[in-house]
C-alpha cells in the first residue's frame, strides 16, 4: 500500500511539474515574458506586461492613454511635447484604468496627464468576466492573488494548444523595430495606418454593433468620478474624450444602451471632448475597421484636434471634436438627439 501511495505521489509530482514547465514555455499570454514578449499567435495579457514593463521604466514617460482596444488606433507619439504611452489593451475598463493609476501612485510614477477614452462599452462591460479570462485580467488581480494567477496560467491544456502557433513562429522574440514591440515597449499603440481586416460591410449578419451586454451607468459614472478626483488631488491633468463609434455601435448605444444618459453624468464630473455623434467620420466605412474598431487615420484626427491645436469646423458643427462642459452639455447632448432621431441611412 505504502509502495502504491509513493507511486501515486510521483505521477502526481511529475504531473505537476509538467504542467509548470509546459505553462511557462509555451506561455501563451506572456505574462511570464512579459520583459520581452514573444510572437506566438496569441493574444498576450497587454494589462499586465505594460503594467510590468511602466513599474520597471518609471522615469520613462510623462503622461498615459487608457482606453480599451479601440485607442489602440491612436498613436499618441504625435502628441507635441509630451512623452506619451498607450496602455491600451482590449476589453480595457474604467475599473482597471483605477486600479493602474493607484498602482502608478502608489509607486511613485506621477504622470502630468491622463487620457482616458470611453464610449458605450465603459459602462456595459462584464467585470467578473474578464477578471476570469487570461488575456485580460488586469495585473492587480494576478500580483494580488497567485492561487488566481496559477489558476489561469499553469495549464497544460491551453499550452499544448498554443503548441501550433508557437512552432509557426519558432518562438522568435519580435525583433526591435517590429510595429508589435512597439505596442509593448515603445509608445503602446498597434493599429498601424496599413492594418486591414476582410470585413465584408454588405453581409448583414457581420455588421452587428459591438456593445457589451451588461449596462451599469451608474457604476462606470462613479469609477470616473474617482479616477477625477484622484487626479486633483495629485496636480495631474485628466482629459476625457469619447471614442468616434462607427455609426452602427453609436445608435444602437444611443437606442438600447441610454448612451446620452452617461453622457449627462460624464458632463457632471468632467469637462470632455466628443468624437461620438453622426458625422463625416462615424458614416463612412472607410474610417474603420469594422463597426467596433476606428482606424489609425481617425486617431490622429482625435490628437490633432484634442492635443495640437488644429481645427476642423465642419466635422466640428456634426460634433464631432466639441468640448463638452457643464454648461454647454444640455444643449450639446439635445443636439445629438435630434441627430440620431433624424437620421436615415
Amino acid at each position: 500500500m505504502r509502495k502504491f501511495l509513493l507511486k501515486i505521489l510521483i505521477f502526481a509530482a511529475y504531473a505537476i511539474l509538467i504542467s509548470i514547465i509546459s505553462s511557462v514555455w509555451a506561455d501563451p499570454f506572456n505574462v511570464f515574458n512579459w520583459e520581452n514578449v514573444r510572437a506566438n499567435g496569441v493574444q498576450p495579457n497587454k494589462n499586465y506586461i505594460k503594467m510590468k514593463y511602466i513599474l520597471a521604466n518609471p522615469e520613462k514617460y510623462d503622461s498615459f492613454l487608457f482606453g480599451s482596444s479601440r485607442v489602440g488606433a491612436i498613436h499618441n507619439d504625435r502628441i507635441q511635447g509630451e512623452k506619451c504611452y498607450n496602455m491600451v489593451y482590449s476589453a480595457g475598463l474604467p475599473g482597471w484604468h483605477l486600479l493602474n493609476i493607484k498602482t502608478m501612485l502608489e509607486n511613485n510614477i506621477h504622470p502630468k496627464k491622463i487620457y482616458i477614452g470611453i464610449d458605450s462599452g465603459s459602462y456595459t462591460g462584464d467585470y467578473e468576466e474578464q477578471i476570469n479570462k487570461p488575456m485580460s485580467c488586469p495585473y492587480e488581480y494576478l500580483r494580488d492573488d497567485i492561487i488566481h494567477f496559477v489558476k489561469l496560467y499553469i495549464d497544460p491544456a491551453m499550452a499544448f494548444r498554443s503548441l501550433d502557433s508557437a512552432i509557426k513562429n519558432s518562438y522568435r522574440k519580435i525583433e526591435p523595430r517590429n510595429t508589435e514591440a512597439l505596442n509593448m515597449y515603445g509608445y503602446g499603440w498597434y493599429v498601424t495606418y496599413e492594418f486591414k481586416i476582410n470585413f465584408n460591410w454588405n453581409d448583414k449578419r457581420e455588421a452587428v454593433p459591438s456593445i457589451g451586454a451588461k449596462e451599469n451607468i451608474d457604476l462606470a459614472l462613479k469609477i470616473i468620478r474617482e479616477i477625477s478626483d484622484i487626479c486633483r488631488e495629485n496636480d495631474i491633468e485628466l482629459i476625457l474624450f469619447t471614442n468616434p463609434m462607427h455609426r452602427i455601435t453609436y445608435l444602437a448605444s444611443v437606442r438600447d444602451k441610454n448612451y446620452f444618459r452617461f453622457l449627462e453624468g460624464l458632463a457632471e464630473i468632467s469637462d470632455f471632448w466628443n468624437f461620438s455623434s453622426l458625422n463625416d467620420i462615424t458614416v463612412n466605412n472607410a474610417n474603420y475597421q469594422e463597426p467596433s474598431h476606428y482606424r489609425a487615420q481617425v486617431g490622429d484626427l482625435i490628437i490633432d484636434i484634442m492635443c495640437n491645436g488644429k481645427s476642423y469646423p465642419e466635422l466640428q458643427a456634426q460634433g464631432f471634436g466639441v468640448k463638452v462642459t457643464k454648461e454647454n452639455a444640455k444643449d450639446f447632448i439635445s443636439m445629438l438627439r435630434r441627430q440620431a432621431e433624424n437620421f436615415t441611412e
